[in-house]
């Protein structure tokens, strides 16, 4: 599981960008590009991320595998 890649592309295909993904979760874009990269996200973000997506957490990460 590759939460990173999970992440670039649910943004791809919600059609998001990582500055406006940062504003909707209160963060920073830079915070954003770093869960990209490293694919290290909290389960406590992983959560958020997937309710501003409108995902089912299952659904996201499977977009990794």
């Amino acid at each position: 599981m590759e939460l990173g890649i999970s992440l670039k592309m649910a943004l791809a295909k919600k059609g998001v960008r990582n500055k406006e993904f940062a504003t909707l979760l209160g963060t920073s874009e830079q915070q954003i590009s770093n869960w990209i990269k490293s694919g290290a996200i909290k389960q406590s973000n992983l959560k958020l991320i997937c309710k501003v997506l409108e995902m089912k957490v299952s659904d996201f990460v499977a977009l990794g595998e």
